[in-house]
């Protein structure tokens, strides 16, 4: 039924989250670069969706090499909480964003019976999160103001991010992954 927690689960759970805090603070810079990039053209909302998906990878790499309900969650909170301590521009805000983040990948594996490897499985990730996060942040970042063609537009560059990020480079680096671990038989 439900697997236990061991002290292993936890403290890889703690360096993976630790590790994507470091990856989002890095991307923070990219989001500042491409925003001044897009802003000119009225088009800076642009930059938070196209870089999302990379804010987003700690839940299913978390939820894939620990198989366990809430993983996913705990993951992406702890990886925001990490982003913040590492003094993320974001501020206090980004902890509750990797809740909400954390909780629309482990719906997606919830729905798919938490086959987390699977193409199903990491897409229903993939679009728990766009779906969970776009709903959040509609009204967190004011999304609401926009034309309606603006708002789906934003949508679909999110879950293109998203989708890239979550499921196809998480499916890759887990590929990789195996290589390795099985001695990189070809």
């Amino acid at each position: 039924m439900f697997k236990k927690w061991l002290l292993k689960d936890v403290i890889l759970l703690v360096f993976l989250s630790i590790f994507f805090g470091g990856i989002f603070i890095v991307s923070g810079y990219l989001f500042d670069i491409l925003t001044i990039i897009l802003t000119p053209l009225g088009l800076q909302a642009f930059a938070n969706e196209i870089l999302f998906g990379l804010w987003c990878m700690a839940a299913p790499i978390s939820a894939i090499f620990i198989p366990r309900i809430g993983s996913a969650t705990i993951g992406e909170t702890v990886a925001a909480l990490a982003e913040v301590l590492y003094g993320s521009q974001f501020g206090l805000g980004a902890i509750l964003s990797g809740l909400v983040q954390g909780l629309g990948s482990e719906f997606g594996f919830l729905v798919t019976k938490n086959r987390y490897e699977s193409w199903l499985s990491l897409s229903a990730n993939s679009l728990g999160i766009t779906i969970f996060s776009f709903t959040f942040e509609y009204f967190k970042l004011g999304y609401y103001a926009f034309t309606f063609p603006f708002v789906i537009a934003l949508f679909f560059v999110r879950l293109a991010s998203v989708y890239f990020f979550c499921t196809i480079l998480v499916r890759a680096i887990i590929k990789l992954y195996h290589q390795f671990k099985s001695g990189g038989e070809r």
